[in-house]
């Protein structure tokens, strides 16, 4: 394909031809001209220098796949369920103008990941933190004025903004004129505007914009590629098989074809629009299926939408596609080890970035986190910005450098004791113990679990959780848990400790949640902002139809829920989890005072049991696992526990990665379950 830049300003850049690849997940993909145009330019070609699974590859070597393979795949399915809906609902009036655009926008959507994916968004939001603080300590004026707004914009930097930003540099840099791809004379202004609206996706409740060419009709096109209705869309539907087949050897997960065939747009009726409101951040909140409340007339406005509707026979399929990204998410995504090499890699970038430069604009020296705001710059970034940090010549890269070296070596930072899960169920008003959601009384001491309910209704009322720091500890920051942790440290220490957070200890919080486009209602008490217990449903805003239906029910929404859906053995017991993990980056000896020296592992290990001691019986657990390499263990790691009902177990002094779990690369004939 012709997507090159050509020879002088006047040249006539030649149209790209349509081309067919073979893709490991879906075998013959049909491009378009356009696409092949687009694919053909450095911005796109920078993605198969950038794997889809960051860190994972260090504990599964077959995750080797690149975000250029999963953004065609996702281009893909785009044509794929827009051309079954075409054939199916003639009356839709979907255009090969409509077709082209949602797949240019399945293939450009995650232009803007930097090195190592979602790492490189967590280093520059880190990096506006740090600038930040150098702001408040310039005096006042402009050079301040600027110094934080700079850092505000790394703070709020998203890769989604990343994306549509490289698209724009995209067509202008490689003079792809879209008037030459597309069918109508509609206004090419309008169709780039269109195809990045898709890219950042619409919620329900957002306005209708009025510069993309098409009318509120053709809603249902925002539900393809980035779905902010319900979470069902072609790109995550592409990344779960492909992530699967290529890590756990799964042949096909789920099948496409079925829930493509199942779908067709349904605009609802306003008079059958159950009561139910839309929130600010597009959650539908509010009126329950078996006693509807009167529903207002936004709501109305936000839910009588065109959308993608599936059979209510798909409904259990569905089920199971969420259930494999909790399974994913689990084995793959937060795995431990994956987790502390990610973790390593950020700090090597945080280490780098003073004193690592590379071509820029116009050829200017840019520095990693200078790149996120220049998207020139930004389109040289790909992984092997870690290689080229570790071979360069520059000065203060010593302890970038040495931190590669480790990884090298599969030194991985060690865990001090055992993980601790925080636990996101409700407890029993009366003995405390943990219950379950759907539970009407209590498994342990029998009374009813009603209490639970009115905490946040009536919040007068002595009912709801009795221990609100399990609430709390939902919510928190790892910076929060870090300070309280350290409030459990020899107070002679204290202050020593203190000055190695961050440097040579952490917390690591692993938070496996679902879309926050799912059912979200209120169970039981309100400790603050986001600490509500919540359950988690993700049919609750997706729309079933019934094809048997006749007459006025013929294009009727129903609305089901999971449990309605799904046996009880089914039903998971919890919809999230958090997991704390404490990690020690470098072993020192501190002294304090006339104090015998101490080593930093030991102080930090006797402040954690001391801390998890604390939780005993509030909703907190430390996790067993296996020791696969010999290491130092005090004899107080070795105390029996402590009588009582306690739910943790003693705890040992290292943890190191890849304990619970045999890695696959270590046990290559281990079950891909196993990782």
């Amino acid at each position: 394909g012709g997507g090159g830049s050509g020879g002088g300003p006047s040249e006539a850049v030649p149209l790209a031809k349509d081309k067919s690849i073979h893709d490991r997940v879906h075998g013959t993909v049909a491009l378009p001209p356009l696409l092949v145009a687009v694919m053909d330019t450095p911005h796109f070609q920078r993605l198969d220098q950038i794997q889809q699974l960051g860190g994972c590859h260090f504990v599964y070597p077959s995750a080797k796949h690149s975000r250029k393979e999963h953004s065609i795949g996702v281009a893909h399915l785009a044509g794929t369920l827009l051309k079954h809906l075409r054939v199916q609902q003639p009356e839709l009036q979907i255009s090969d103008d409509d077709v082209l655009c949602v797949q240019l926008a399945g293939l450009v959507h995650d232009l803007g990941h930097g090195p190592f994916s979602h790492m490189y968004e967590t280093f520059v939001k880190w990096q506006g933190g740090q600038e930040e603080l150098r702001a408040a300590e310039l005096p006042l004026g402009e050079e301040r004025e600027a110094a934080a707004a700079r850092a505000a914009r790394l703070q709020r930097w998203e890769h989604e903004e990343m994306s549509v930003l490289l698209f724009d540099d995209l067509l202008d840099s490689n003079r792809i004129e879209l008037s030459a791809y597309f069918c109508s004379a509609a206004c090419p202004a309008e169709q780039r505007r269109f195809v990045k609206a898709l890219v950042k996706g619409l919620k329900p409740a957002e306005e209708w914009p009025q510069d993309i060419g098409r009318d509120k009709s053709k809603r249902f096109l925002f539900d393809i590629v980035s779905n902010s209705r319900n979470g069902v869309d072609v790109d995550k539907l592409d990344y779960l098989l492909r992530d699967a087949m290529a890590c756990h050897g799964a042949s096909r997960p789920f099948e496409l074809s079925r829930l493509f065939e199942s779908t067709r747009v349904i605009t609802p009726h306003s008079d059958r629009i159950r009561g139910a409101r839309w929130t600010q951040d597009g959650r539908l909140e509010g009126g329950r299926r078996d006693r509807p409340a009167r529903a207002s007339a936004d709501a109305v406005q936000a839910q009588a939408q065109a959308q993608i509707c599936f059979q209510l026979k798909v409904a259990t399929d569905l089920v199971e596609i969420y259930t494999l990204r909790a399974k994913l998410h689990k084995k793959l995504y937060q795995h431990h080890t994956a987790n502390v090499a990610e973790l390593m890699i950020t700090d090597v970038l945080k280490l780098a970035n003073d004193h690592f430069s590379f071509r820029g604009s116009d050829n200017a020296a840019t520095t990693l986190a200078q790149a996120a705001l220049d998207p020139k710059a930004f389109a040289r970034l790909t992984d092997a910005i870690l290689d080229s940090i570790y071979v360069s010549l520059e000065e203060g890269l010593d302890e970038a450098q040495g931190l590669i070296e480790r990884m090298k070596k599969r030194d991985y930072y060690r865990q001090i004791g055992r993980s601790t899960q925080i636990s996101p169920l409700p407890q029993c008003y009366y003995c405390g113990e943990l219950t379950e959601i759907r539970s009407k009384f209590c498994g342990a001491c029998g009374k009813k679990c009603k209490g639970r309910l009115h905490a946040s209704e009536r919040p007068d009322e002595p009912h709801g959780p009795n221990n609100p720091a399990v609430a709390q500890l939902i919510g928190k920051r790892k910076e929060e848990f870090e300070q309280d942790i350290l409030t459990h440290v020899d107070e002679a220490w204290r202050g020593e400790v203190g000055t190695c957070s961050d440097v040579d200890w952490c917390v690591w919080l692993v938070d496996i949640k679902p879309p926050s486009c799912s059912k979200c209602s209120v169970l039981g008490g309100d400790h603050g902002d986001n600490l509500y217990w919540r359950v988690y449903d993700p049919l609750w805003n997706t729309g079933f139809y019934n094809p048997k239906e006749e007459g006025e029910q013929k294009d009727s929404v129903h609305y089901v829920d999971m449990e309605s859906q799904m046996s009880p053995v089914q039903l998971p017991r919890a919809n999230q989890e958090r997991t704390l993990y404490l990690y020690l980056k470098n072993e020192r000896t501190l002294r304090a005072g006339g104090s015998e020296a101490r080593l930093l592992s030991e102080l930090l290990f006797d402040a954690y049991e001391a801390w998890t001691k604390r939780l005993k019986g509030k909703g907190a657990t430390s996790q067993e696992g296996n020791q696969n390499t010999p290491t130092h263990t005090p004899s107080r790691a070795q105390r029996r526990p402590a009588q009582g009902k306690s739910t943790l177990r003693p705890m040992k002094m290292f943890t190191p990665v890849g304990e619970g779990e045999e890695s696959t690369e270590a046990h290559p004939s281990s079950e891909p379950g196993g990782d």
